[in-house]
């Protein structure tokens, strides 16, 4: 028996292989993707402390990806990863908080786990940390700030905020007006594909021409 007991154990990966393994399975590198089949060794390592797997295996709850949809989990996970200093797992906490998922809804909060994320060098925190001073969700409102955080993060690429960058420029929201600022922001947004700044962009231009 005791035999039988160690050729199983033995069948195991271990920890780092298994770290490997299930993010090679979630994101399909090598491998066909799978979820479900990911889910096992994503979690075998998370409980060992793979920080990149802690913040995957609260993505899992999160969204539902191989095995049921839990949100409390998810922000535990979330936590886990955050403490050990993951740069993606804030700004899912930031989500979770601003959005009540698994908790109550607390702008405060949802605005701290941004600014750590964004501090960190998270693309989309930085982006929502921008919008948060600019509506004042969960902090004073600080357009100084505002601007500071959407610059960098559209300058990185992020197409949500050039989006809002070209918006803040167009409307005097975060400063002067400047319609030739916002039309380069939103176009830059549009052709990655993002369909509000498209649309604006293609009202403006429709204003542009005389009128026959």
């Amino acid at each position: 028996m005791n035999r039988l007991l160690q050729r199983a154990r033995s069948k195991e990966p271990s920890d780092k292989e298994a770290s490997r393994i299930g993010r090679k399975l979630f994101y399909g590198i090598g491998a066909k993707r799978s979820f479900r089949k990911a889910f096992p060794y994503l979690l075998q390592a998370a409980k060992a402390g793979y920080v990149h797997s802690q913040n995957l295996v609260g993505y899992c709850y999160a969204e539902g990806l191989g095995v049921p949809k839990d949100p409390r989990l998810a922000l535990h996970w979330f936590r886990v990863a955050a403490d050990n200093k993951h740069i993606e797992a804030p700004f899912n906490l930031g989500l979770a908080y601003e959005n009540g998922n698994g908790t109550r809804v607390n702008l405060k909060k949802a605005f701290e786990y941004y600014e750590k994320a964004a501090r960190l060098g998270n693309i989309a925190a930085q982006c929502n940390l921008g919008v948060a001073y600019t509506e004042g969700r969960g902090t004073k409102r600080n357009l100084r700030q505002a601007m500071y955080w959407l610059l960098r993060a559209a300058r990185s690429g992020d197409p949500p905020a050039q989006y809002n960058l070209g918006m803040a420029y167009l409307e005097g929201a975060n400063t002067s007006t400047n319609l030739r600022r916002a039309t380069l922001w939103l176009a830059r947004a549009a052709r990655k594909g993002h369909k509000r700044a498209g649309k604006v962009l293609a009202r403006l231009r429709t204003q542009k021409q005389p009128s026959v």
